[in-house]
Formats: structure tokens, sequence, C-alpha cells
């Protein structure tokens, strides 16, 4: 659903970011855009909510989980031939260009908005970028792309927590943890190697404890490790209640 405003759409080139200049490789030559469409569908894409939409409220500001039931109502251009859609942008920094600085933006995985937006027109980067306008059955044609998997899903069975010696912390995994940690409400958190020995699997298991919504929390710190290299390796999180016996590992809040 979207709430359309007639808009001028203009073009330049000055790609923004690696997806922007995978877009633009793709726009020269349509033998690339499959590499765009596929790292499209892992990154994040961004969207300007109406004000009674969810992400939409001002002053209600920090990572936000979509909870079942609620709807998007997403802010869209008319094009010459009448028809609304609903724009998505590659960069942040094109949504407030487009819409003015006092814009509230939504990120969300390309996937899965791309999946609620199935069957509406999109266009992609309409203010000030190259543009890229994707009708229904386009859509669907590119959610079709297998996922890139960056960690192995978690295995069933009991699993074993140890320290992680001082030399093998992983630097970039605990960075991006540690940003995604200031929008998130939380009192403690470690970070474990671990071993599901059934499996015969090894990763690593975050143990957060909040008393903010564990789905909302699993999901933030997911999308906050995405695209890092895991090499077939898992990554586990684990909520609980404050409290309790101190966790297992580097302990990173």
């Amino acid at each position: 659903m979207t709430d359309a405003v007639q808009t001028p759409i203009t073009f330049t080139d000055n790609p923004l970011n690696p997806l922007e200049e995978l877009l633009y490789a793709g726009l020269a030559d349509p033998t690339q855009m499959g590499a765009f469409e596929q790292v499209m569908l892992e990154a994040d894409l961004y969207a300007v909510p109406e004000p009674d939409s969810p992400g939409g409220t001002p002053g209600d500001d920090g990572a936000k989980v979509l909870r079942p039931g609620e709807q998007l109502v997403l802010r869209g251009v008319v094009l010459n031939d009448g028809r609304n859609t609903v724009t998505l942008f590659t960069d942040p920094s094109r949504a407030v260009q487009m819409f003015g600085p006092d814009t509230r933006i939504l990120g969300m995985q390309g996937r899965k908005l791309l999946d609620m937006l199935k069957d509406a027109v999109i266009l992609l980067n309409p203010a000030d970028g190259k543009g890229l306008m994707m009708e229904p059955d386009q859509i669907k044609a590119v959610l079709e792309h297998a996922p890139v998997s960056a960690s192995a899903r978690r295995p069933s069975g009991a699993v074993e927590l140890a320290d992680i010696p001082e030399p093998n912390h992983p630097i970039a995994l605990i960075g991006r943890l540690n940003v995604a940690f200031r929008d998130m409400k939380i009192d403690e958190a470690w970070l474990a190697r671990a071993r599901w020995n059934e499996a015969r699997m090894m990763g690593w298991f975050l143990d957060i404890r909040t008393d903010a919504p564990a789905d909302e929390i699993i999901a933030l710190c997911e999308r906050a490790v995405r695209g890092l290299a895991f090499g077939g390796e898992v990554f586990d999180v684990g909520v609980s209640k404050p409290g309790g016996e101190k966790g297992v590992g580097v302990k990173i809040r």
C-alpha cells in the first residue's frame, strides 16, 4: 500500500556505495544485473514510511521489528502513465534528498522488503540516482535467487561453550555487534566459541541478557552480522532475562 505523490524523476552518475556500483554496472551491461540482484536481496534497502505506519512515528527512534498484523504504508511517486509506485533506495541519503531532511527512514533486508512488495511497482532510487523500475513479475523473478548463506543453520542437540583466547577474538564480529548494541536495550552479552558434538559443527554463541522481546533482539543481531563470512560455521543467539550465572566467553556488553 502506498501514498503516492507527484515527484519529478532525475538521474545522475554518482554511486554512493558498493551496492550501487553493482547496480550501475548492471544498468550498463544487463549480463551483470544478476550480481546486483543477488547482493540486493541480502543487503539493506531503505523506504520512507507514512507517519501512521510502523517506523514512521516522529521521535520513536531505534531499531524495530515488524510484528504480525502490522502493515507498512510506504511513500511513492506517480509515474507519467498514472501508475503508483513504492520508492525504495540503496542508500538512506537518497531518501533524504528526495523527501527532505526530517524524513524517517526504514531499513530492511532486501529479500524481506521485496517479498512484502512483490505485487507492487517499485521504483528504486528515483531522485538523483540511476533508477530501476521493477514490475511485479520482475520482483518475483528476482526473489527466486537462492539465499546467500553466510553462516550455517543451528543444528539440534546440546551445545558446548568455551572461552575465546584473546589472540583469537573475532574482531570484525565483535565490532559489528558493538555497533548494533547501541540501538538495543540489553544489560549484558557474552560471545563464546560453540561446539555441537552430535552434528560435528562449530560456531559462535551470543548470550544476551535483556527484558526486551527475544525475537526482536535475535532479528537485530542476525541483521547486524549479515554479510560476514562464517566459513560454514554457525552463528547462534540466545536471549534470557537479566541476572543469573555469568556467561561464557568474551563479555562484549
